[in-house]
């Protein structure tokens, strides 16, 4: 696994860059274009959720623990390690703190969001108004044209899918793992090992099972809207108690700096300078938000049914991305004034202790902490239930076949025997090499999820410009 990591990151790692920035592209030219204006299902269909569980649930799904795990420790990362033999930039500098929340924007706002979406509109316009089969096949029709429908092909398209979000899970779920156990570790005065690890594993697979059986409007919605409220009370303690005026005159100033430099930033692969950062940070994000998207976006493009395709990329990739700024603005910057300030050194917390023990130092020196750590430690499994088990959903369906829109739900003991896999895979990956295995996996996955990426990407430049072709709905009209 090493090895293979290896040579992904040594030859691959600038196709990934390469494919994030065009899904970006592709997709602000599709909101703005006539096929923005097509509803999906066809013109007469209504949404099945209300606009805030959509909402809620397109966040919860996305954000995963990823936020809640990388969100305090990342920036602290990049503050004593600013990848200087790139960027020039000395460690615990003010430029280092600049050049920390403008990674944080790099890595967790428009790019990835645009990941997730492009396949989620080309599923869903293919899924409901082509009449395509439940397939990522279908997400790559319209440049596949009659091999799309070739049965052979689908299949090796959705078994790739499959080994992608496998490695692409396990790897989010390693991080919700380690978070959860460094919670617990932290409430309870004990060391967070390999046997904690197994406990949590086996009880956020009980829960995740459990809610993806019980479907898309029970169990996953109700999470999701617990989630979020969750995130707005943690949001609002910082907002009180935090260095509320430094977070955002940081924002605001290294936001202007990831938009000056998106390019550059986006593309950087550390060739010029032998620096192996990019790969390590850059890469690894891409590899392993492509790994979730096509699975991703087969369950997102499912929840979108009655929205138009503008309405979609505008929730997905501008709501959704402007909401995780603000989290990484609050989270990852009270991190970085904690430390500057002095007020604890999360730095070697980050370097000698354990990086999930990073948001917990932090909430410690914090007031209310007796009740804010709990809190965190919810809201790490909520959102790790709410992200699995939308895959979970997805996974099953590409498994078995007679999945239709009148009749959506894969049989239960698919999802169980994908739950059970996919923690597995997780635990043998965090236990064997810790936080390494969580970027190993993830990198592996997303080098086969790179190929359905960018051909997801192509299908969604084909429908801008003829999607009357493939509209099924306005021909019956």
């Amino acid at each position: 696994m090493n090895g293979i990591n290896d040579w992904i990151i040594k030859n691959v790692g600038w196709l990934f860059s390469c494919i994030a920035v065009f899904t970006v592209l592709v997709g602000v030219v599709a909101a703005f274009s006539k096929f923005g204006d097509v509803r999906i299902g066809g013109k007469d269909a209504k949404p099945e959720i209300s606009t805030f569980s959509w909402f809620t649930i397109a966040l919860t799904t996305t954000m995963a623990a990823g936020v809640l795990f990388w969100g305090p420790a990342e920036p602290i990362a990049h503050f004593g390690s600013p990848a200087t033999e790139l960027t020039g930039i000395l460690p615990q500098t003010k430029e280092a703190v600049k050049f920390s929340m403008e990674t944080m924007f790099l890595h967790w706002t428009f790019i990835p969001y645009a990941i997730y979406t492009v396949p989620a509109v080309v599923f869903a316009f293919m899924y409901y108004n082509a009449r395509k089969p439940f397939s990522i096949s279908s997400e790559m029709a319209p440049i596949l044209g009659s091999f799309s429908d070739n049965e052979k092909v689908s299949k090796i398209i959705d078994a790739m899918t499959l080994f992608c979000i496998g490695a692409g899970m396990a790897g989010s779920l390693g991080q919700g793992i380690l978070n959860m156990s460094g919670g617990i570790a932290n409430i309870l005065k004990i060391n967070s090992t390999a046997s904690l690890w197994l406990i949590v594993a086996v009880i956020i697979t009980i829960v995740f099972v459990a809610t993806a059986i019980s479907g898309i409007k029970k169990g996953i919605k109700i999470c999701a809207d617990i989630n979020v409220y969750g995130y707005v009370a943690f949001l609002s303690f910082l907002l009180l108690f935090g260095g509320t005026a430094f977070v955002f005159n940081l924002g605001t100033e290294a936001f202007g700096g990831f938009l000056s430099n998106f390019f550059e930033k986006a593309l950087s692969t550390g060739a010029s300078s032998n620096s192996q950062w990019p790969q390590w940070w850059t890469t690894f994000y891409w590899a392993s938000w492509m790994a979730w998207a096509p699975t991703s976006g087969a369950f997102m493009g499912r929840i979108a049914y009655g929205r138009t395709i503008k309405q979609t990329l505008g929730l997905y990739i501008g709501v959704c991305s402007l909401v995780s700024a603000t989290w990484m603005i609050l989270v990852g910057g009270n991190s970085l004034f904690a430390q500057i300030t002095g007020k604890v050194d999360l730095l070697n917390v980050y370097n000698n202790v354990a990086v999930e023990a990073v948001p917990y130092k932090l909430l410690e020196s914090m007031p209310l902490s007796k009740l804010t750590i709990p809190l965190f430690l919810i809201l790490i499994f909520l959102s790790v239930v709410t992200a699995c088990n939308s895959n979970m959903i997805a996974m099953a369906g590409i498994s078995t076949s007679g999945i239709t829109p009148e009749s959506p739900e894969a049989p239960g003991y698919l999802k169980i025997v994908w739950g059970i896999v996919v923690i597995s895979l997780a635990y043998i990956m965090i236990s064997l090499v810790g936080i390494n295995g969580v970027k190993i996996i993830a990198n592996f996955g997303g080098m086969f999820a790179g190929i359905i990426m960018l051909g997801t990407t192509l299908s969604l430049g084909v429908l801008i410009f003829n999607h009357k072709k493939f509209d099924k709905t306005c021909q019956q009209e």
